[in-house]
């Protein structure tokens, strides 16, 4: 049954597979068993929001493999999305579709239906203004897990109203000129750890050596690979500690799963390596079926990447200019 709303806001017409409310996340709760929760691409949840004339760490919809359909219930706003270069926002009554990396008004009764494309994993869709959603713990992101935060704590459903603030038609379009999406990440760079004691010289040389397949198995927890076995010396009655996004955990079947950020807080499986940050942005360019490979660095290594990653970021948030 529809909800009655007071104010603008978007309907959901068709929810797509797993689209959520997130932010940055909510931090400081973990000993709590709470997950921090947020977007992966933290960078493009920034370039996104600026599209639209947001600050730009407004809540965004992270869309997982299929988008929503959504009707617009406001005299107008302004819309954008980024995903991969196939992805796009369509206005289905209007016969309108923009690409990723610019946004557009949208008016009283248009139909958006957002196309994730077929190259990636996430897509994120920003509308003016934002979304009219109170905080759980400091933030407005959703965990269905623990049923928290976004609307009522959960994805996206069938004729869901999605509140929005009142300050959403005073925003110009813009776009970021010759914008071009992530190309899909063959080689992720790793800091090994924590758990080096659980695993030998030989088994690690073969985590780092082995072309790895994104399995079906997929969601905001994690990502389960295949392609090997890796053998850890750890026992079933291993103490769990606690579990950091991008950290690569190997079950008992010695399959690794990456960590995502409504992963567990603790866990008892040994972690053989961490996905360094500037590379955890590019987990939404992956796609199921992908073979993808770890290379091990150093801290200093990451530093350095990561620095040169956020300077591309805010050149790119520069760059953005009105049309």
């Amino acid at each position: 049954m529809t909800d009655i709303q007071k104010g603008p806001f978007l309907r959901v017409v068709s929810g797509g597979q797993t689209t959520s409310l997130q932010d940055r996340g909510r931090f400081g709760f973990q000993d709590k068993g709470v997950p921090p929760s947020g977007v992966l691409n933290q960078n493009a949840m920034k370039i996104v929001n600026k599209l639209v004339g947001n600050n730009i760490e407004e809540a965004v919809l992270e869309i997982f493999l299929s988008g929503p359909i959504l009707e617009v219930n406001a005299k107008n706003a302004l819309v954008s999305l980024i995903g991969s270069n196939s992805s796009s926002i369509e206005i289905i009554n209007r016969n309108v579709k923009i690409r990723p990396g610019r946004s557009i008004k949208v008016f009283e009764k248009d139909i958006i239906k957002i196309n994730s494309g077929n190259e990636n994993l996430i897509s994120l869709f920003s509308i003016s203004g934002g979304f009219n959603v109170t905080k759980v713990l400091g933030s407005k992101s959703t965990n269905p897990s623990v049923i928290m935060g976004g609307f009522k704590g959960s994805f996206l459903e069938d004729n869901m109203n999605l509140p929005l603030n009142n300050n959403i038609h005073k925003y110009h379009e813009s776009l970021i000129p010759k914008f071009k999406s992530h190309d899909q990440v063959r080689i992720f760079r790793v800091i090994i750890g924590p758990h080096v004691d659980k695993f030998t010289n030989d088994e690690i040389n073969k985590f780092l050596s082995t072309s790895w397949k994104v399995t079906k198995d997929i969601n905001r927890m994690g990502i389960k690979l295949t392609g090997n076995k890796i053998n850890s010396i750890a026992g079933r009655d291993m103490l769990s500690d606690g579990n950091q996004i991008g950290s690569i955990q190997i079950t008992l079947s010695g399959e690794p799963i990456v960590l995502l950020p409504d992963r567990g807080t603790i866990g008892g499986y040994p972690k053989i390596a961490t996905i360094i940050s500037s590379d955890l942005e590019l987990i939404p360019s992956l796609k199921i079926g992908q073979k993808i490979r770890f290379e091990s660095i150093n801290i200093d290594e990451a530093k350095k990447i990561n620095i040169e990653f956020e300077r591309k970021t805010k050149k790119i948030l520069s760059s953005i200019i009105k049309i």
